[in-house]
């Protein structure tokens, strides 16, 4: 499936996602919203992407949905990828 198919994805999210290696659905699954979002700051340090908005896509619901609680501990999974 196409990423653009999932909810919170656009075409330049899915162009990001792309060009960082993460091709279809199946491939953001497989890391999660957290990875995926390392991968892409990676491969495009200066773009700025949502982990709420993958996360989302993940679930299938629009990112606003995410709870406080659940976006405070992807921001916290995402800062310790970063600090590696």
């Amino acid at each position: 499936m196409r990423l653009s198919n999932l909810v919170n994805i656009g075409p330049r999210l899915e162009e990001l996602l792309v060009s960082a290696g993460i091709e279809d659905a199946a491939a953001l699954h497989e890391l999660g919203a957290a990875k995926a979002a390392f991968k892409v700051y990676q491969t495009h340090p200066d773009s700025a992407i949502r982990l709420t908005a993958l996360e989302g896509a993940l679930r299938g619901t629009r990112w606003h949905n995410i709870s406080a609680d659940e976006k405070v501990q992807l921001e916290a999974e995402y800062n310790e990828l970063c600090s590696l």
